[in-house]
């Protein structure tokens, strides 16, 4: 009976200790204490239309040796969103009509219009938010065929057609220069052979490859920091 006794009070004792060792760890808690607030992370910035439509913007044509031959500008459509206005190619101003977002368009055939100046352009913005009167239409006389246009936004350059009929299930087949080389016949024929084969898959119509301008951020003015 005794040994019953004592062993209920060792018992006792060591599950009394265990919950002392547990408690005398966990740190108390100010009755004043207030858990600090998460921080909020910064509202998006918001969305602009170069953002949504990434072939918006300004670009270059040049030659082969570096020289500029033309400065193209494209613009959104004041009523349609998914029409696009293409200024300062040869072949005069055109539209052209989204098909694969974000940026790849069926250029109609059409009649094209006569470019516009830097001025004409700022008035067509003003215009836009309806500062201005919208400028009236100036035909140039000349007609395009159909054909493709799109940007390739790893190397931000831009593709252009003319005069091929636009694909609407490889809308880039048109431009070898994007296509994917995965035939190991093609790779393994001879010289003579591969040239036949490029200029029978070598599309017609005009050509032009262009490269977007891009706006450099201007660096910080630290000059009125510096302590001497």
């Amino acid at each position: 009976m005794k040994q019953n006794f004592l062993l209920a009070v060792v018992f006792a004792f060591c599950f009394s200790s265990a919950v002392v060792a547990q408690t005398s760890y966990t740190p108390e808690v100010p009755r004043n204490y207030k858990p600090q607030a998460r921080e909020l992370l910064p509202m998006p910035a918001e969305l602009t239309d170069e953002m949504i439509f990434p072939v918006l913007g300004q670009y270059e044509y040049t030659s082969e040796e570096g020289e500029l031959l033309a400065q193209v500008t494209i613009v959104r459509d004041t009523e349609n969103k998914g029409i696009v206005w293409v200024n300062g190619l040869p072949q005069g101003r055109f539209k052209a009509d989204l098909r694969v977002s974000p940026a790849t368009y069926k250029i109609p055939a059409q009649k094209t219009l006569i470019n516009q100046s830097e001025e004409e352009l700022a008035l067509s913005d003003s215009a836009e938010t309806g500062e201005a009167t919208k400028p009236a239409l100036r035909y140039s006389g000349k007609s395009i065929k159909e054909g493709t246009l799109l940007l390739d936004s790893s190397s931000q350059k831009l593709y252009v057609n003319l005069g091929t009929k636009y694909n609407e299930n490889e809308p880039a087949s048109v431009f070898p220069e994007l296509a994917v080389e995965t035939n190991y016949e093609e790779e393994t024929s001879t010289t003579n052979s591969a040239k036949t084969s490029k200029k029978k898959s070598e599309p017609a119509g005009t050509k032009y490859i262009l490269t977007k301008k891009m706006e450099m951020a201007s660096a910080p003015d630290n000059t009125s920091n510096n302590s001497w």
